[in-house]
């Protein structure tokens, strides 16, 4: 009882430190406003008014919604016959093919980025690759600094996050159904739509979920792969807190991003079981 209670406290402890006093402050800021360079501490709605009457904000915020749904939907297609694939295996080969997929966690952020944008660079292996085999007569400058790059670099970051729950989800599924199914005369197609399909779908809506935050709250990859064109609602709020020196209008539009990936958490745990991939 002892050890419970003081598990308890310590959780109590965490979320109010790191989750409710930051986002208390960030709330508070948001009704604040900046004139000359100075925060006046009073309270005013004027950053939302902004934002929700400024086209730019809500063009990029939408924008930013479209491509991290894309990243999510292609990272689920990727990662699903990836986790089907390495859990059909056995032994030390599934052993290694599961750590193989995992293997980009190990490799910090930045390098990832880094690495993309050598790879797709004049002089990366993409270029190399495509004047060595007669396609281009000379190297390219179109594959980098745009937002097909941003969405390579953002499936090579959140493909590791959506194969995981995806894997569970299908690891979970017990052999005795598949058999059943097999002994009803499902075929293979079969069985899979009707038992693997519908079963797995807590790990799909949770990797999708995984891919969409991850995507949408990145601003590293769009400063270093997408170029001008390739800018999104997170760099928006860099901006704010950064050059423009405006942390009242970054706060509410950090707000107003919080607030979207609360709904979008909400969507999938109506839509999926999420809470099974967590449970024994």
């Amino acid at each position: 009882m002892y050890g419970k209670n003081l598990m308890l406290i310590m959780i109590s402890v965490w979320v109010l430190l790191f989750i409710v006093l930051p986002v208390s402050a960030m709330l508070l800021f948001s009704f604040w406003s900046i004139d000359n360079f100075q925060v006046i501490h009073s309270f005013s709605i004027q950053n939302y008014s902004k934002i929700f009457q400024d086209p730019i904000y809500l063009s990029l915020l939408w924008k930013t919604i479209k491509l991290a749904l894309i990243v999510a939907a292609l990272s689920v297609l990727i990662s699903y016959p990836l986790a089907l694939f390495v859990n059909h295996r056995r032994g030390t080969l599934k052993t290694i093919l599961f750590l193989g997929v995992l293997a980009p966690l190990w490799v910090g952020y930045l390098v990832r980025i880094y690495s993309w944008r050598s790879i797709l660079g004049e002089s990366g292996f993409i270029n190399s690759l495509l004047v060595l085999t007669g396609i281009l007569k000379q190297p390219s400058s179109s594959l980098l600094f745009n937002s097909s790059a941003v969405v390579i670099t953002m499936l090579c970051i959140s493909i590791p996050f959506t194969f995981i729950p995806i894997y569970s989800a299908i690891e979970k599924i017990p052999g005795n159904l598949l058999q059943a199914a097999a002994d009803l005369g499902a075929g293979g197609s079969r069985a899979f739509w009707t038992v693997v399909f519908p079963l797995s779908m807590p790990g799909v809506v949770t990797g999708f979920m995984f891919a969409f935050i991850t995507s949408f709250g990145d601003y590293m990859t769009p400063s270093l792969v997408g170029g001008t064109s390739g800018i999104m609602y997170g760099n928006m709020i860099q901006t704010q807190f950064g050059n423009s020196y405006n942390w009242p209008l970054g706060a509410a539009l950090s707000m107003i991003m919080l607030l979207f990936i609360l709904a979008v958490i909400a969507a999938a745990r109506k839509i999926g079981n999420v809470q099974a991939i967590f449970e024994e």
